[in-house]
């Protein structure tokens, strides 16, 4: 098999950022339908059915967490591409289960499946390792974010037209689109990770925890790791509770919180498109980071305090900035690593938000659940995950820099 690494990179690098656009537009389909289909499927109102949405991203994120490593790991055995494909197809299969789903166990089970398939993001930062030097990483990465950003914005857009046709529409379009990526990848996408840089598959390797040993024998990793934790339970509050937190507080319909996540995505592309390579470069990676996380620790105050839905909407540009911190994190994290570990590497970065993708929704949903429930001895604040958010965000701003000033001394 030849290297399409090496042989046609461009063409690799367009489907990978497809890839990572199609799997960001599948997740952002569904955010803005999520509340309608879980109270049809349910029978709740909309506070009990955040506690079913957190539920469900969580499951997803929960088995993710152990399935990524395992995934990045047989990626530096097998290659890049049998894995990439196959979690696409299992992603169409998914976006099935859900379309057709006669009751909300359905939903979990689709999701179960997206999180032991969930590799695109790992696998495709693991192949730009693979084919780009070490100084072009954060700007390709950059661009990996934007791919990202992009679907994040068109899938919401898209979500909340096609919601109009029927709520369970815009599932079946990331169906079709996410399995005739994975055809087309069948013909197109040739390995990255050449055949005497591949090494044997290990258990330990394909463990959460063995990841992390792996890494620990560089001591500022795992302090990178901790504040890549912190970072992304913040980062989760929007697309965990926006679509809940809008229509109570504002009783948005999905075309309204489809539009508000699309100007979203629009922020989060011209971040990780434009703004983090020429910060990171003119600055570095440190100076990148710490944009996007002030940012978002900005944005989070105002969602947390703010009641007007016309001003609220400004925050969404400095919020969506702090998507910029992980190009300038990844880049570090991989320029400290050897070109074998790199899937490893990418397990691990992809565990540690998992981490905080599976907090995030087993907390903050149930925290919104509390506060906006009639009854409770608490008073009525919807905007309680954002404050959590804001702190999140505070505090990955000071062990940023505390790692920071250890490395230098």
């Amino acid at each position: 098999m030849r290297n399409s690494g090496q042989s046609n990179p461009k063409i690799a690098m367009w489907f990978v950022l497809v890839s990572v656009f199609l799997d960001a537009m599948g997740h952002g389909l569904l955010a803005p339908i999520i509340p309608d289909l879980i109270r049809e499927l349910a029978d709740v109102d909309i506070s009990g059915a955040a506690l079913y949405g957190g539920a469900i991203i969580a499951l997803f994120a929960t088995i993710q967490f152990f399935a990524t490593p395992l995934l990045g790991a047989l990626s530096d055995a097998f290659g890049r591409r049998p894995v990439l494909l196959v979690s696409f197809t299992a992603f169409g299969i998914n976006y099935l289960l859900m379309g057709f789903a006669p009751s909300i166990e359905w939903l979990f089970l689709a999701q179960a499946l997206a999180g032991l398939f969930g590799a695109t993001p790992a696998v495709a930062g693991a192949f730009i390792a693979d084919i780009t030097p070490k100084e072009n990483r954060a700007k390709r990465y950059g661009s990996l974010g934007a791919a990202f950003g992009l679907g994040f914005m068109f899938g919401p857009v898209l979500s909340g037209l096609l919601a109009e046709y029927g709520l369970r529409t815009p599932i079946f379009v990331a169906a079709l689109l996410t399995l005739s990526n994975a055809l087309l990848g069948f013909f197109v996408f040739r390995e990255s990770l050449a055949k005497h840089l591949r090494r044997p598959f290990k258990l330990v390797n394909a463990s959460p925890w063995g990841v992390f040993m792996q890494l620990s024998v560089n001591k500022q990793i795992p302090r990178l790791l901790v504040v890549v934790l912190c970072l992304h339970i913040a980062l989760n509050t929007v697309p965990t509770v926006w679509p809940y937190f809008t229509a109570y507080q504002f009783q948005w319909t999905p075309k309204e919180i489809g539009l508000s996540m699309g100007m979203y995505g629009i922020v989060s592309i011209i971040a990780q498109g434009i703004a983090v390579g020429r910060i990171s470069q003119r600055f570095g990676d440190l100076a990148a980071s710490l944009t996007g996380m002030v940012g978002l620790l900005i944005g989070s105050v105002a969602f947390a305090v703010i009641s007007n839905q016309y001003w609220l909407l400004p925050f969404i540009i400095p919020s969506a900035m702090g998507f910029m911190t992980n190009a300038g994190l990844m880049s570090y994290m991989s320029s400290h690593t050897d070109p074998s570990s790199q899937g490893t590497l990418q397990g691990a970065f992809a565990a540690t938000r998992s981490v905080g993708a599976i907090i995030t929704p087993l907390t903050l949903p149930w925290l919104f659940h509390l506060f906006t429930t009639p009854g409770n001895a608490y008073p009525v604040y919807p905007g309680i995950p954002f404050v959590i958010a804001a702190l999140l965000a505070a505090c990955a701003i000071m062990l940023l820099l505390r790692a920071n000033r250890l490395a230098q001394s």
